[in-house]
């Protein structure tokens, strides 16, 4: 027992310093179909925001927790997080990547539903996310204009778009230019509403202002020009709004209040739905808010519905933001904090995030606090009898019906220092535990009678009596496990050069608890488990657990067992699966970018406020980036080499090699078309070979449908690591393309994608899918009218052939604008066709079923082949009528309509959709 005492307080010791400093350091596939559409961008400008949307016919939005999109660039070892907007069926989001040396965005979609399952675009999100190249911005029309004329400018009033007074009307502008490099024929001319007021304006040589008290209320244009001897150039062309004297500014429509009285808008919201036969109804209001006055902001949104239920996460939603000067961040309520991707970067929290900074933002500290989730209680069964007792005697169970869910809490922060954009550093950390008494649960038959005593209902009163005199004999099946786990990062960014160069490092290390219910290990705990502990040890635990609750339920210890001894005794080492870190080099120089990542995951590294980081991984990748022809056209190269079992606790080790090109034209004529051309090759090999002679001579049977490796060492044949080696080959072409026909402008964008994978030790390991789609905007000159028409298809094949999916989907639609753009109709009609046919794999046991290592796959009998086809019509309305400026309707309808072909009658009830919105602005 003294080693045990002794290899276990160091244990400790080793626990204490990695809690408190960083150190350097397949299951089948089955066919689904896919519910999620999305036509994505061809190209993607940097700088330059971008709407992301997603369509989902067959998801009700009343089955719809949250939505999010999983963001990254150029393969970052884990994803950015941002809440998704949904209504109906429609989902949208709004990103833009501000990374200077970044050549390709990777994304997907994740929306969870109420019945804690969650649907993916695309479907494969982890392997084959939707990845778009990255290209500079073209140039603006006023960088074009200043390339001809020489003469830059700056609007100093009214802002573009806002609103103001009649009274304060006052139209201004700056120009900026060299007299001896432009043209001395040059004149300039300022017009409102095609009225030229040049004459009538206050102007200099580099200044013109216009004031009136004369404009009509409502919408108004300004334009200023260049006019030279040949040639007359628009260099500036904005409109504003003009409201009567006294009335107050409204902050959507323009000009920000300087006042402490809050702007905003009120909606409220009646459902009445059926879903799958059930009514759904629902009424909700939402408000938001906002107001400023000298460099103090605020704003606060909240919404209230009474589809709010204690067995989901929160429904009703709250938030306060304020802002003073650029010294203090504060927003509360439910918020989605970034620190860093090791830590936490986007997931929503019930709680607060406070930033604030000092020294003109030289020195940073970000510090959050809240819930990740609230607790939700079990549902239990009532007790039956259990007839499996190992030894023969009777014994009870109690299984849980719903497993429910613990609060989980978590605290943060990051303190961090900067010089401009030349230097960022920063330390992370972040605490996230379960809350053991959010919520009840049952471990023994006495926390029956003080819970629920009607669990016990079938019981006879001997069994109750029994169960009284030993409550420990009732076993409890379907509990949750509250866990704990601390993270400690850093990151590092230089940038050189005009951001020329940039070297990036971030680093982490993490401690996780799979079981913190009991509390730290004590001395009685220990000695259950064979270790004694000295009371010195436990009150270090004690104290230390307010950081995290260390007992023998570690994810990972840093001691090795030796149980071949006279007694079990252990060896310190380091775990060195808990560490993650990456470091990257990015170069651009004569049109080139290249960028060098060196990454390190281990398998025990884990963040329960991000799981998206990639575990057990390594390897480098480069990727080179030409811009050729003034950033028209790029290409892009990549190779990437990684493999897992970084610490050698697996028995093979695969390697994946990646191969990438890409070749996108983006050209300045918008009469040319848009063009993104992509192809990749990966390998997966982890140089097992294929061994089954067993299988290997069956007549008519291959060795590649072997369940089982297997080897002989010793005259012994015993199994080994399953052999993996496969190909897959992706090819992607988008074209995107603005032209007009028969008086009307038409934006149409063709995506297709073929991925295809040969496995070449797995019989059924191969699969195949493709899939098309088109989607043509139409708009008509002179007329206030949109229509849309796409079309999709979609054709998978997993399992050798075995499992096919086909997918058509073709839809169309129309917005129109009547009443002086008062009243906006849109319309959509969508069908689709699904078809599916699956043949399963059953093992057969080679009439020796005494034996398993002579099991193979095959394809089951024709009789359990199942086959599927149905068609869908959905029918989308949207009525928005605006009263006036301050009072809007909207009336939304949807009907969807699903058959079953395959089937005489349909299979699946109608729903509807039909919901009123009022919207008030102030």
């Amino acid at each position: 027992m003294g080693k045990g005492v002794a290899v276990f307080q160091k244990v400790i010791v080793v626990l204490i310093i990695m809690g408190m400093v960083y150190v350097r350091a397949d299951a089948m596939p089955s066919p689904d179909l896919q519910p999620v559409q999305h036509q994505k961008p061809t190209l993607v400008e940097r700088n330059t925001p971008i709407d992301l949307q997603f369509s989902a016919p067959s998801i009700n939005a009343s089955e719809v927790e949250d939505a999010y999109l999983f963001y990254k660039t150029d393969g970052d070892m884990a994803y950015s997080q941002k809440k998704v907007a949904f209504m109906g069926t429609n989902f949208s989001t709004e990103l833009q990547v501000a990374d200077q040396q970044a050549s390709e965005l990777e994304y997907y979609l994740r929306i969870d539903l109420n019945d804690g399952s969650s649907v993916t675009y695309p479907k494969e999100a982890s392997d084959s996310p939707v990845r778009v190249e990255i290209v500079n911005p073209k140039k603006t029309d006023q960088q074009k204009v200043v390339e001809q004329t020489g003469v830059d400018y700056t609007i100093l009033s009214p802002d573009p778009g806002v609103t103001v007074s009649q009274e304060d009307v006052v139209i201004a502008l700056t120009l900026f230019y060299e007299p001896e490099e432009i043209d001395t024929s040059v004149t300039f001319r300022m017009y409102v509403d095609g009225s030229e007021v040049t004459e009538q304006a206050n102007a200099s040589d580099y200044f013109y202002s216009y004031s009136t008290e004369d404009l009509s209320m409502g919408k108004h244009q300004a334009t200023f020009e260049v006019e030279t001897s040949d040639t007359t150039f628009v260099l500036a062309d904005w409109n504003f709004s003009v409201v009567a004297p006294g009335q107050r500014v409204n902050a959507f429509t323009g000009q920000e209040q300087q006042s402490w009285i809050p702007q905003g808008n009120v909606e409220l919201r009646a459902q009445k739905q059926q879903v799958g036969g059930y009514p759904n109804d629902a009424l909700s209001g939402n408000v938001r808010l906002s107001g400023q006055k000298g460099n103090v902001s605020y704003s606060a949104y909240g919404l209230l519905t009474t589809q709010e239920d204690p067995r989901l996460q929160p429904q009703n939603r709250y938030g306060l933001n304020l802002y003073v000067g650029n010294w203090l961040d504060l927003e509360a309520g439910h918020v989605y904090p970034t620190l860093n991707k090791f830590t936490i970067a986007g997931q929503r929290m019930q709680g607060i995030n406070v930033g604030l900074h000092a020294w003109n933002e030289s020195l940073n500290l970000e510090l959050i606090y809240g819930n990740l989730r609230r607790g939700i209680d079990n549902i239990y069964n009532e007790i039956t009898d259990d007839e499996q007792t190992i030894d023969g005697a009777e014994g009870y169970v109690l299984n849980v019906d719903d497993p429910g869910t613990y609060q989980r809490k978590v605290a943060g922060g990051r303190l961090g220092v900067q010089k401009d954009e030349t230097f960022n550093f920063g330390l992370n950390f972040i605490k996230v535990e379960d809350d053991t008494g959010s919520i009840r649960v049952i471990d023994d038959y006495n926390d029956i009678m003080e819970v629920n005593p009607n669990l016990a209902g079938n019981l006879t009163e001997q069994e109750k009596q029994t169960l009284e005199n030993n409550p420990d004999e009732l076993g409890v099946s379907g509990n949750p496990s509250p866990k704990g786990n601390f993270v400690a990062a850093s990151d590092l960014a230089v940038r050189l050069d005009n951001n020329r160069i940039e070297f990036e490092a971030d680093g982490a290390i993490s401690l996780l608890n799979q079981d913190i219910s009991d509390g730290a290990l004590t001395q009685q705990a220990a000695d259950r488990i064979g270790f004694e502990i000295a009371e010195s040890t436990e009150n270090i635990l004690d104290q230390l657990s307010w950081l995290i609750v260390i007992n023998e339920n570690m994810d990972t210890l840093p001691i090795r067992f030796d149980e071949q001894a006279s007694e079990t005794s252990g060896e310190l080492f380091f775990p060195t699966s808990i560490l993650a870190g990456q470091s990257q080099l990015g170069l651009s120089y004569f049109n080139n970018d290249l960028k060098l990542r060196y990454r390190w995951i281990g398998p025990g590294y884990n963040s329960l406020a991000n799981t998206t980081v990639r575990k057990d991984i390594a390897g480098l990748s480069v990727r080179d980036r030409f811009r050729l022809f003034e950033n028209q056209l790029y290409v892009t190269l990549g190779y990437e080499k990684l493999q897992d079992n970084v610490v050698g606790y697996k028995e093979a080790t695969t390697n994946t090699i990646n191969y990438r090109g890409n070749l996108s034209w983006y050209p300045m004529n918008q009469d040319l078309p848009r063009v993104s051309l992509g192809v990749m090759k990966r390998t997966r090999d982890n140089e097992v070979a294929l061994n089954n002679p067993l299988v290997a001579s069956l007549n008519g049977i291959s060795e590649q449908a072997a369940v089982q490796n297997i080897a002989t060492q010793n005259g012994d044949t015993v199994t080994t690591a399953t052999p993996r080696f496969s190909e897959t080959y992706q090819f992607n072409a988008s074209v995107s393309q603005e032209f007009s026909l028969l008086g009307s402008t038409h934006d149409a964008s063709v995506n297709y994608s073929l991925l295809n994978t040969t496995d070449q030790v797995f019989e059924y390991g191969d699969s195949q899918s493709q899939s098309i789609s088109l989607r043509v905007v139409n708009h008509f000159d002179g007329l206030p009218l949109q229509t849309n028409i796409g079309f999709n298809l979609n054709k998978s094949e997993t399992s050798g052939g075995l499992n096919t999916v086909d997918i058509m989907g073709a839809n169309i639609g129309s917005s129109v604008f009547l009443l002086d753009r008062k009243l906006n109709v849109e319309v959509s009609l969508a069908y689709t066709q699904n078809r599916s046919e699956t043949t399963p794999l059953v093992v057969s046991d080679s009439n020796t079923p005494q034996l398993s290592i002579d099991d193979y796959y095959e394809p089951a009998s024709a009789d359990v082949v199942t086959a599927t086809e149905s068609n869908s019509y959905i029918i989308n309305t949207r009525t928005r009528y605006n009263l006036n400026d301050a009072h809007s309707l909207l009336l939304d309808f949807k009907y969807s309509n699903v058959r079953n072909t395959l089937a005489s009658a349909a299979t699946f009830p109608n729903d509807h959709l039909l919901q009123l919105r009022y919207i008030y602005n102030f």
